[in-house]
C-alpha cells in the first residue's frame, strides 16, 4: 500500500485534518480488505486440513479393522503351534505343523499430520482438535514401531518347520520360545490397535464438533 502526498498545498487546519482523515480511511479500508483475504484463505486452509485428517483417519481405521478381523485366527494358530511343540517335546506328536498363512499388518499413514505441521496449518485448528489428533498420531507411532518388530517375528515363524522325526530338545525349546514371543507381540498389537481405534474416534469427534 502506497501513501501519496496531497495534490494541493495544505492551506488550513481543516485541509490538514481532511487529508489525515482521508489517509486514515484508506489505511483502515486496506487493512480490512487484507484481513478479509487472510481470513478467507485461513478458513479454506482449515477446511482442507480437517478434510485431510478425516480422510486419513478413516483410511487408517479401515486398515486396522481389516487386521483385527484376522487377529483371532493368528492367535489360534499360535496357541495350536505352542500345543503342538509342547506335545513334541513330550514325544507325543506325529506329523508336521502347518505353517501360518499370510499375516497382514497395518501400514498406517501420517501424511496429514506431517503436512499440517510443515505448513503450520495445525495452528488453525482448535485446541481440542489438536490435542486429540496429537494423541491419536502418537499412539499410531507406537503401534507402527510394534508392527515392525511383530512382522520380523512372524517372518521367522513362516519358516517354522520342525520335523518330528528329526526334532531335538534344543530345537523344540527354541521354537517354543519364538512362539511365545510372537504370542506376546500379537497380544500387544491387539491392545494397541484397540487403543488407536479409540483415539481415532476421539479425533474425528473433535473435528466434527468444530465445524
Amino acid at each position: 500500500m502506497d501513501i501519496h502526498p496531497p495534490e494541493h498545498p495544505i492551506r488550513s487546519v481543516r485541509d490538514f485534518l481532511l487529508q489525515i482523515f482521508t489517509i486514515t480511511c484508506g489505511i483502515v479500508i486496506a487493512l480490512l480488505l487484507e484481513s478479509e483475504v487472510i481470513n478467507r484463505h485461513e478458513a479454506r486452509l482449515a477446511r482442507e486440513t480437517r478434510a485431510d485428517f478425516v480422510a486419513e483417519l478413516e483410511e487408517n481405521a479401515a486398515k486396522v479393522r481389516e487386521v483385527r478381523a484376522m487377529s483371532d485366527a493368528h492367535e489360534k494358530w499360535l496357541d495350536n503351534a505352542a500345543d503342538w511343540a509342547e506335545a513334541l517335546r513330550k514325544h507325543q506328536t506325529r506329523g508336521k505343523l502347518v505353517p501360518p498363512g499370510a499375516v497382514i499388518f497395518p501400514s498406517l499413514r501420517n501424511a496429514a499430520w506431517e503436512t499440517s505441521l510443515a505448513t503450520q496449518a495445525v495452528r488453525l485448528l482448535t485446541f481440542e482438535e489438536t490435542r486429540a489428533l496429537a494423541t491419536a498420531y502418537n499412539h499410531q507411532a507406537v503401534l507402527n514401531d510394534m508392527v515392525v518388530r511383530a512382522r520380523e517375528q512372524w517372518l521367522g515363524l513362516s519358516a517354522f518347520d520342525i520335523d518330528p522325526a528329526e526334532a531335538t530338545d534344543d530345537g523344540v525349546r527354541d521354537g517354543l520360545r519364538e512362539l511365545r514371543i510372537a504370542s506376546a507381540y500379537q497380544h500387544s498389537l491387539d491392545l494397541l490397535e484397540d487403543k488407536v481405534m479409540s483415539e481415532y474416534q476421539a479425533a474425528q469427534n473433535a473435528i466434527a464438533a468444530s465445524k
